[in-house]
């Protein structure tokens, strides 16, 4: 079966968010999936069959909805001449768009939210944060497929402090987001029990973070340059905009290919 590596959020060879793409010449078990995922071992792996279904697989578990292998996914079909404006994901029908050097998909569905109700203090310790460096009162959990733990950090000094919890026990994906002025931001993503104690680039994060500009400060439409993987070493560039809906974009470049013998 023939697979595509991508670096995706970047027109660089050495940054962005490494993906694996499949195409599966027969219908492969969950199993074999997550087994090749887990071989792989980026952040994540994505299988396409003919009918533009796609599943996204981390090296430990399914997602029912992730942004960079989406964008990244939407890249490889136009790449390869597939003409298609649908990507069926579990979360639902994602409409994309792709060019030469990019793609864009918009968010199939509506995010919810909730309250934070857990031991901040704990998180903010494993993390390496001090709690005087939060926008306490903007915490929220934010559902968008994956449930992230938004922390709005007061400066980018603290931003670059964090580390990722690997001893804490809770089942959280932690999102460290710092505005350093109007439009663009910079952020970081932790999900250690995930196999992802760090992520160069969290697209699903990034439609999150655009549903939070949009309800709780208030902008029903805008747009925002979000980065992502400086830390790593693999910057990623994400662009989002949003009015009913949230749309989430960036570069992408392909820099291997081949195949699996399975």
């Amino acid at each position: 079966m023939n697979f595509y590596l991508v670096n995706v959020f970047t027109k660089n060879d050495k940054a962005g968010n490494q993906l694996a793409v499949v195409f599966p010449e027969k219908n492969l078990s969950d199993v074999h999936m997550q087994d090749i995922a887990k071989e792989f071992n980026f952040s994540e792996t994505v299988f396409i069959d003919a009918y533009q279904n796609l599943r996204i697989f981390t090296p430990k578990s399914e997602l029912p909805f992730a942004g960079h292998p989406s964008v990244g996914a939407a890249w490889t079909l136009n790449h390869l001449g597939i003409k298609t404006h649908i990507l069926n994901l579990p979360l639902g029908k994602v409409k994309m768009k792709a060019s030469e050097d990019g793609a864009e998909i918009t968010f199939p569905g509506t995010p919810t939210h909730r309250d934070f109700e857990g031991n901040l203090s704990e998180v903010l310790q494993h993390c390496c944060v001090k709690r005087e460096d939060v926008l306490e009162e903007k915490i929220k959990l934010i559902h968008v497929g994956p449930e992230f733990l938004l922390i709005p950090l007061r400066s980018r000094q603290a931003l670059k402090k964090a580390v990722s919890p690997m001893s804490y026990k809770g089942i959280l994906k932690v999102y460290f987001v710092f505005k350093e002025m109007d439009e663009l931001y910079h952020v970081r993503m932790f999900s250690p029990l995930l196999s992802v104690p760090e992520d160069p680039a969290t697209g699903s994060a990034a439609c999150a973070l655009a549903y939070f500009i949009k309800t709780f400060e208030e902008h029903s439409t805008g747009r925002a340059i979000v980065y992502q993987g400086l830390e790593l070493n693999r910057a990623c560039e994400m662009h989002l905009h949003w009015n009913e809906e949230i749309h989430l974009g960036g570069k992408v470049r392909l820099w291997a290919q081949g195949q699996l013998h399975l």
